[in-house]
């Protein structure tokens, strides 16, 4: 089948507005390597060197110290560091800001639920590219936005290399703020086995991972290798209720001198409104109410749905990695990869709520003065007893006899790719063409409603507002809960590229080397919300936009790296990625220069610019109605209108824009690599990134912030109550980062004990600011809860590796410096989110033959997550986008390996 043809079109001709100038550059690259093909030919050599390629190059080179900051994570770097995925190890890079964990996608408000990102220097997920084996794989199909961490396994990664620099000039959209490139194993024979264990000392949050590698033949003596790996993982639940930090979304005062009161008037037992829904009548339940769920806050009974949540979703993941090669000669080899993952899991929210108290008489939420659960009395604010008056009343609600709400979800993520490399004229080159796909379904599958069926329900008086259901009350709510598949989504990528690669001359201070090559590639996404969310016939779903776009990409690249003298190179690269349409093209250089005087210290320095194009659903201007996923306090209604001086969710619009230019950015980096002997190296770059047209939707946020602006975009009923806040992608203003990476590394040997390997890496931030409309207020994030995310001053992780005999023992720490919080106190301050500081410790044991035992404990001290005000994820009292809330953990791996 030829993935590359839809209906009458395939992939569109040679682009044909690539400027006059931007040719001329790309032929006389590829000129060059003709002329140098001649020169070469005449040039016999009599020992073959092997050459590698480096993330962030396509020229094949010896040394693996290159122009460009790298950071390469070998197989047994990656075993100490304790991870089984991809998205642990990537935690503790210390560039990986503000990245998305999977834990964190618990929400009621929709986005790309169940997606695990990596975010380098904190620039978004959407600009950073992953790729597998140096290639991409389909985008996350809710959303289009980045590739999902949970289909890379570890079971079978050789090194992870990690371009800390732009690239959009070798791997064009997407590489602004890096790449991070997982490479497997290739050529392995033999089997391996590993299984393991993680329980956390307060329960909840374990895992259970096996994971099998097998492969055969080798490509030299048998002509062929075929290997294979599979990996299986399950993680248990973790409830708020046990993890104290966690438990509630209320926390009176406690030592912080402010309270923070998340909590929800729909709650159950039920409030009691009169009938007009004007006036707060009281609850049968209080004073007492009904804890841990429903509270007595300042006389009124209150729901908090933070008790009756998962912070941990329960989930399992498969992983298949498999590559056949097969020499044809010794020229020339072809291989196939074949790749699959499935992710399934289930997220557990609070129960439903239901704001019955107000609407038409067809809509309120109105109980029979008849039904056999009317009161006697309720408690009012003030704490009084208060009998009945025998008329009917309205309630505001939450559906706790029917438990929490759960979304399943499944992600199905595969890649088939075909491919061949080898040499032809003295050229080596390496072509492959591959089908990728994203499937993703979120299934309703607990706690959701029909709302004409339970309100018709609930209006006959026999479900119990207020206690425990009878059997008929019961079936009553059962048969009005709707299981349906409420999103589908769907991102393909088609793709065919070539890439050529030699040496075209040899000077008196080195090797000239070019590369060039070509890259065709098809997305398409579909992502869709069933009929009955985007109808809001059923209660308390996150509606997400209908998007169902397609398009092509045309790329065409050239690389030079030149000797100038024997101490100093440059390597030159341009890339021409046309998109077509309103996005159109855009042609990207990039320099770097490597000085090296002497082997003990090497100088390099890189100038790029780079692009992101919009996401297929950035581009979609399909609407859909929502809310902001935290509460906010609108301080313009409550001033000018005497309206919400309340904290709530916010009723939104939001809507793609068709009209999207690609973000631009210019980056720099410089940079010194010190190794005074074979014991100590170290390394310092500094690098700034600067990006234009920035695409985003205004972050929620932003009304506390700047409520001016966001008033431009507000519209408010006759009383002055927000009734939309129109959210569309724009091309904003502009954003800055700036900052510095530190390397270190000591090995030291002891005469008998062994010896000690200790690193440090570490990322200063020195600028962090954001501007959402071309002369508008520019923001400060550096050390501050931002409009996203946390933008740290500093992050490092510290390892000391003592390998003693047969055993190796690791401490290591991941260190987060403190910030800003997100939220005001009483006294106008933002008050300061300490320091987040894990330790682990592991040791292992390879006295066996082919077996090695190791062992650990993840966060040594039991830290707790520090407490954070933020409002923009769905648990209150501390940041979900950067901890860890399991706890202290230890954990048990068995490896056994034969050959």
């Amino acid at each position: 089948m030829n993935h590359f043809t839809h209906g009458k079109q395939g992939f569109p001709s040679a682009p044909k507005k690539i400027t006059s100038a931007t040719w001329s550059a790309l032929g006389m690259m590829a000129m060059l390597g003709f002329v140098g093909q001649v020169k070469a030919q005449d040039q016999a050599q009599d020992q073959v060197v092997q050459k590698i390629e480096i993330t962030g190059s396509s020229i094949k080179r010896i040394n693996a110290e290159t122009a460009l900051p790298v950071q390469v994570i070998n197989r047994i770097e990656i075993a100490k560091t304790g991870a089984t995925t991809a998205e642990q190890l990537l935690n503790t890079l210390s560039a990986n800001t503000g990245y998305t964990q999977e834990s964190a996608s618990i929400s009621d408000k929709p986005g790309s639920s169940g997606l695990s990102g990596a975010n380098l220097r904190g620039l978004g997920v959407s600009s950073t590219l992953v790729l597998l084996n140096g290639r991409r794989l389909a985008a996350f199909a809710f959303g289009g936005e980045g590739t999902d961490l949970n289909s890379i396994p570890l079971s079978a990664i050789d090194r992870v290399e990690v371009l800390k620099d732009g690239a959009s000039a070798v791997y064009g959209a997407d590489a602004v703020g890096g790449v991070i490139n997982f490479i497997t194993r290739k050529d392995f024979t033999g089997f391996e086995a590993s299984i393991g264990s993680m329980r956390t000392q307060e329960g909840g949050g374990g895992d259970k991972n096996i994971s099998l590698l097998a492969g055969f033949g080798n490509i030299n003596s048998d002509g062929f290798n075929f290997f294979a790996s599979l990996q299986h993982k399950k993680n248990d639940q973790l409830r708020t209720a046990q993890r104290d930090f966690a438990v509630s979304a209320w926390r009176p005062l406690e030592a912080r001198g402010y309270p923070d009161n998340f909590t929800s008037a729909n709650t159950f037992p039920a409030g009691m409104y009169s009938v007009s829904g004007k006036k707060y009548l009281g609850n049968p339940s209080a004073p007492d109410c009904a804890p841990p769920a429903s509270i007595n806050i300042n006389g009124a009974c209150r729901f908090d749905y933070q008790a009756a949540a998962d912070i941990y979703p329960e989930s399992a993941k498969t992983n298949l990695i498999s590559r056949a090669t097969l020499a044809i000669d010794s020229d020339h080899t072809i291989f196939a990869e074949f790749t699959a993952s499935k992710n399934e899991a289930k997220y557990r929210l609070s129960p439903t709520g239901i704001n019955g108290n107000t609407g038409t008489n067809s809509s309120a939420w109105t109980y029979p003065a008849g039904g056999p659960f009317y009161p006697a009395f309720y408690v009012n604010s003030a704490g009084v007893k208060v009998p009945t008056d025998g008329q009917a009343f309205n309630v505001r609600i939450r559906m706790a006899p029917g438990g929490a709400r759960t979304n399943g979800q499944e992600s199905n993520q595969s890649r088939l790719l075909l491919g061949s490399e080898g040499n032809i004229a003295g050229w080596d080159y390496n072509t492959a063409i591959a089908h990728s796909i994203s499937d993703n379904t979120q299934t309703l599958t607990n706690g959701y409603y029909d709302r004409v069926k339970l309100l018709a329900a609930f209006r006959t008086g026999k479900i119990n507002p207020f206690g425990a259901q009878t059997p008929e009350g019961q079936a009553l709510l059962d048969s009005a809960e709707r299981n349906i598949d409420g999103r589908k989504g769907k991102s393909t990528s088609d793709v065919f590229d070539a890439r050529f690669t030699r040496e075209i001359a040899q000077t008196d201070a080195g090797p000239v080397g070019i590369a060039t090559g070509v890259e065709f590639r098809r997305e398409k996404l579909e992502d869709n919300s069933s009929e009955e969310i985007l109808s809001g016939t059923i209660y308390s779903t996150s509606k997400s936009r209908r998007v169902s776009e397609s398009r092509d990409v045309k790329a065409i690249f050239a690389e030079l790296e030149a000797p100038i003298t024997k101490e100093l190179s440059a390597q030159l690269a341009l890339r021409h990625d046309s998109y077509g349409g309103n996005i159109g093209s855009s042609t990207n250089p990039k320099i770097a220069l490597r000085y090296q005087p002497n082997k003990e210290i090497l100088f390099r320095a890189s100038f790029g610019t780079g692009f992101r194009a919009p996401t297929m659903k950035d581009l979609d201007p399909s609407k859909v109605e929502t809310s902001t996923g935290g509460l906010y306090f609108d301080t313009i209604g409550c001033t000018k209108y005497d309206s919400q001086c309340f904290s709530d969710q916010i009723p939104t619009t939001e809507a793609g824009n068709p009209n999207l230019k690609p973000e631009k950015s210019k980056q720099f980096s410089f940079g010194v690599v010190w190794e005074p002997a074979t014991a100590f190296s170290a390394g310092l770059d500094f690098w700034s990134v600067r990006k234009t047209d920035v695409i985003k939707f205004a972050p929620e946020t932003l009304i506390d912030t700047d409520p001016a602006y966001v008033e431009k975009f507000i519209t408010r009923d006759s009383d002055g109550y927000i009734i939309n806040w129109a959210l569309t992608a724009q091309n904003q203003g502009k954003e800055t980062k700036s900052g510095i990476d530190l390397n270190l590394a000591y090995r030291t040997k002891f005469e008998g004990y062994g010896k000690l390997t200790t690193r440090l890496s570490g990322t200063l931030m020195t600028k962090s600011e954001q501007q959402f409309a071309e002369g508008s207020k520019v923001f400060d994030n550096l050390g501050k809860w931002g409009f996203e995310y946390v933008t740290p001053k500093w992050r490092h992780r510290l390892s000391a590796d003592w390998d003693i005999g047969t055993w190796g023992i690791t401490l290591a720490n991941t260190f987060q410096l403190h910030h800003e919080d997100q939220q005001f106190d009483p006294n106008g301050n933002r008050p300061t989110v300490a320091s987040y500081s894990l330790w682990d410790l592991q040791a292992a044991y390879y006295g066996f033959k082919d077996i090695k035992i190791s062992g650990g404990i993840l966060n040594l001290a039991n830290t707790k997550p520090p407490f954070s005000n933020q409002t923009l994820t769905y648990f209150a009292g501390f940041d979900s986008t950067y901890v860890d809330p399991r706890g202290r953990a230890y954990y048990v791996r068995l490896n056994y390996a034969f050959k």
